[in-house]
């Protein structure tokens, strides 16, 4: 079993491991019973960020700040997406295939697209928004042999909202997600979260998409009770 960790912006996939430590064991401990020799890959995006000023720690010192786009912007267009979508297929094809993926932020948002694009019949939805000016299926997936995902864990994510980028959510996601959101998150709005939690689908009573608040800000929950939902919703998920 494998699993996609992709990190937010001005992290790196060390970064993000290094947080991660608790829910990466709690994974194996859980999981690994069900299905022996569980992965976690945590790649590092592609486009290097200049570093913030202030005190940074040890371990972004060494690895760098990157970004899965080029912009750090939530609502615009994200130059740089293509070559990160593309960068993300050749891990699933070299490295897949992978039953899910867990991401933070950004990692999120681009998680769900990735999600989207390996739905059956996404492609149809970006001929026909593409007519209208959207984005065309990249041809990266197109090119991809890789099943759907089994279950996206999104953490502080958003919805890529320029009307380019439509046919990633419409129709609704129907991969399961599991949505964690911060009360006192003051980089990614409400709105922004509240509306990809409203671009996925639930499926008549079967209720695939969860969300979990914490009561902390941007940040990855640690604490006992959203690390056991986490390994409750991926281990549902891939039984």
């Amino acid at each position: 079993m494998k699993i996609l960790m992709i990190h937010g912006s001005r992290q790196s996939g060390e970064l993000f491991r290094a947080k991660l430590q608790a829910l990466d064991k709690l994974l194996h401990r859980a999981l690994g019973p069900l299905k022996p020799g569980v992965e976690l890959v945590y790649p590092t995006a592609p486009f290097a960020l200049e570093p913030t000023s202030g005190t940074t720690s040890d371990l972004r010192n060494r690895h760098g700040a990157w970004s899965w786009f080029e912009s750090e912007s939530i609502d615009n267009l994200y130059p740089g997406l293509e070559g990160s979508l593309e960068y993300i297929a050749s891990i699933l094809k070299d490295s897949g295939p992978f039953d899910g993926i867990v991401g933070f932020s950004q990692g999120a948002a681009a998680a769900a697209m990735v999600a989207s694009l390996l739905e059956g019949n996404r492609n149809d939805a970006f001929a026909r928004f593409e007519a209208e000016g959207g984005i065309p299926y990249p041809a990266c997936f197109a090119k991809l042999k890789h099943a759907p995902l089994k279950f996206v864990v999104s953490i502080s994510g958003y919805v890529a909202s320029h009307p380019d980028y439509r046919a990633f959510y419409d129709p609704a996601i129907r991969t399961p997600v599991l949505h964690f959101l911060g009360s006192m998150d003051t980089v990614v709005e409400e709105s922004a979260s509240m509306r990809l939690v409203g671009s996925c689908q639930e499926v008549g009573d079967e209720k695939k998409q969860i969300v979990i608040w914490h009561s902390g800000g941007h940040v990855v929950p640690s604490g006992k009770r959203e690390l056991a939902a986490v390994a409750h919703f991926i281990k549902a998920s891939v039984s």
